[in-house]
């Protein structure tokens, strides 16, 4: 038998050329070049759909203690009302209008209508709401590394900044129960 050597061509080892190596480095970096502001809006999109969560609770949690003020004392001021639980962890004040402020720091005179009037009544109202320490909570002089930072805004209303962007933060007015969610992260 006589056999015949192959082709030239077929016993060369198949690779790449130093051009074709330099196309796909360029074609890479291309695409690096356009994909990574995704990549980087993906972790920002993560950050402000946290904050539209919590917030959305914090409202839910908000509203519910407002329905358990209107079925147990339907109007006027509230001390230390059983409100989540039975323990004196899951009681809120309410003011006039039915909605939680706590009254921490100043001692009510007769009964008077609760009001928010410092950083520690926000936090107070934070903990309650959420019922323990998730999302964390602290004041925002406090070195502490929590989820939020809380800051008194007079009268009557609290904000809550975002610890991973100070764009990012929850409000509660409550004169009027109302809860905004600023997540405009460029602002």
């Amino acid at each position: 038998m006589h056999y015949h050597s192959p082709p030239r061509a077929l016993t060369q080892n198949a690779g790449f050329t130093l051009i074709e190596l330099v196309v796909v480095i360029i074609i890479l970096g291309i695409l690096s070049v356009v994909a990574l502001p995704k990549f980087i809006n993906l972790s920002e999109d993560a950050h402000v759909s946290a904050v539209a969560g919590t917030g959305g609770a914090f409202k839910s949690g908000i509203n519910l203690a407002r329905s358990v003020w209107a079925v147990r004392v339907g109007s006027g001021p509230a001390d230390d009302l059983p409100t989540f639980g039975d323990s004196e962890s899951g009681e809120l004040d309410f003011n006039d209008n039915g909605w939680p402020a706590q009254h921490w720091g100043t001692p009510d005179s007769d009964g008077d209508s609760p009001q928010l009037d410092n950083t520690e009544d926000c936090i107070s109202v934070w903990e309650t709401i959420f019922a323990g320490n998730e999302p964390s909570v602290s004041s925002s002089t406090s070195t502490d590394e929590t989820d939020y930072k809380a800051n008194y805004i007079s009268p009557n209303q609290c904000r809550f900044d975002y610890r991973d962007n100070l764009n990012l933060s929850i409000s509660y007015d409550s004169r009027n129960g109302s809860v905004v969610i600023d997540k405009d992260p460029n602002s």
